[in-house]
């Protein structure tokens, strides 16, 4: 650089928006003085800027190591790790910014949403309970827990944190669209419009509530209600590929191919809605008039529970937290025996690792009339087995992987009879789904001579309603 610049003046450009010329003057400013922690850390927030965050951990843990007692190199360094995926050394970091400022928030809220994103929910509840104490009245604390309870698969314990998230802040349009999935979740269609239409409102660019809504429309039987909510959001985001397959084949499902059948041709070729299209025309392929098309889990449930005329056993694979067999027993009179580890799954799925949904070897809270048997499948189904002879009236799998359903209806094949209902949670519109929960039961059909028909299906939920034929 042929003039000599000040700091003051590489602080004036940078903040002006002239990053590169202020990260020249800094680097020009640094080659002097090497070890200036205001210059690496200057520098590091600009390779932060560029989404260099490699970079910047190089330039923040060389200022660490000067100045290991600075609070906010901790939290930048947590930050940076973070965005490349390293979420256990970002909680590192975290801890150690919390430990050197126990009443700063930042990092104690940042801490919270890494160990939501590990699953650890427990810890994460710690931790922003520890948040709560310094700032009570934060909005988005309260939306985090919300949204932490609502990821652990509990939406009746996410819906009082984000109605307190909306009631400190009337306009915090995600927390409206959240809680709307909580009561989605536990089957309040209506409040949950209220909440989608809500964030809408407050937030006419979203397109998250949008497709919620679509969903929501659905199910109360409002199909042109739910396709315009489609195509507002396409509007919104032209090129997302997902929401033109969901407009394409909801338009289609209800009679509008006129408009949108040819898209689904055009996108055959799009890699991220492959499984989609895959599934869309295996449907069509099998059925001469398509099942019913549904928009959230509970719907689904309701709609297996009504087609099961058959006396016998209802039984849940896959258990968790508990919030499906609390939705069945709710609609049942009968026992349900729910089958779990509560370990997590015993093998890699897709994108989740071994040991994904365990609940530390916990049973959930559940109804009287549930029924629950701690272990492998393998273990405590034939144990199961030999004491409860009769059919299976509905069974309702939410295990994912293609050994567990086998395993599952090769133990029940003759106790999966004419009029048995079975809900898959796993079994179409995702990455792999004609190698898990589809294939297992395909397999099963033919080697057991099982005829069946679709009662329902969802490309939202995943979720088909089978009946034995």
């Amino acid at each position: 650089m042929k003039k000599n610049f000040s700091l003051k003046d590489g602080i004036e450009y940078h903040k002006a928006g002239n990053l590169q010329l202020a990260d020249k003057i800094y680097k020009s400013l640094l080659d002097l003085d090497p070890l200036n922690v205001k210059l690496l850390s200057l520098r590091a927030i600009i390779a932060q800027s560029f989404d260099r965050f490699d970079v910047a951990i190089k330039f923040f843990e060389k200022a660490n190591l000067l100045q290991p007692k600075e609070v906010n190199i901790q939290i930048q360094l947590a930050i940076s790790y973070g965005h490349i995926g390293n979420l256990e050394k970002a909680n590192l970091y975290y801890e150690k910014a919390i430990e050197l400022a126990p009443g700063n928030i930042e990092p104690l809220v940042n801490y919270g949403n890494n160990l939501t994103k590990l699953h650890r929910f427990e810890e994460a509840l710690n931790v922003y309970e520890r948040a709560l104490k310094i700032e009570p009245g934060f909005a988005k604390l309260h939306y985090n827990i919300g949204t932490m309870h609502l990821k652990e698969m509990s939406p009746d314990r996410a819906i009082g944190w984000l109605e307190k998230a909306v009631t400190l802040d009337v306009n915090y349009s995600t927390a409206w669209n959240s809680l709307g999935v909580a009561f989605s979740e536990l089957g309040n269609l209506r409040q949950a419009l209220e909440a989608y239409q809500k964030a809408s409102a407050l937030d006419p660019l979203m397109v998250e509530p949008l497709f919620n809504m679509h969903a929501v429309y659905i199910d109360l039987d409002l199909p042109d209600l739910s396709i315009k909510a489609l195509e507002k959001a396409v509007s919104i985001d032209k090129h997302n590929n997902t929401l033109n397959f969901f407009l394409s084949m909801t338009s289609q499902y209800y009679g509008h191919e006129d408009k949108n059948m040819p898209l689904l041709d055009l996108m055959s070729g799009e890699l991220d809605v492959s499984p989609e299209i895959s599934s869309w025309n295996y449907l069509k392929s099998i059925c001469l008039s398509l099942p019913l098309l549904v928009g959230t889990n509970t719907k689904t449930i309701e709609i297996a529970i009504a087609a099961a005329k058959i006396s016998g056993l209802n039984l849940e694979f896959g258990v968790y937290k508990g919030k499906s067999i609390r939705t069945i027993a709710a609609l049942i009179k009968e026992s349900i025996h729910g089958f779990d580890s509560f370990e997590g799954i015993p093998e890699n799925w897709n994108n989740e690792p071994k040991g994904s949904y365990s609940a530390g070897g916990r049973l959930p809270e559940v109804p009287k009339n549930v029924i629950l048997h701690k272990g492998w499948f393998n273990e405590t189904l034939p144990i199961f087995l030999e004491k409860y002879k009769q059919p299976v009236s509905f069974l309702h799998i939410d295990c994912d992987l293609y050994s567990s359903t086998k395993t599952i209806l090769d133990l029940l094949s003759t106790k999966i009879l004419k009029g048995t209902v079975i809900v898959f949670d796993e079994f179409i519109g995702y990455q792999s789904w004609n190698q898990d929960e589809f294939k297992a039961f395909m397999e099963a059909a033919q080697l057991y001579r099982w005829d069946y028909e679709l009662l329902s299906f969802s490309f939202v939920t995943k979720q088909v309603a089978i009946i034995i034929k």
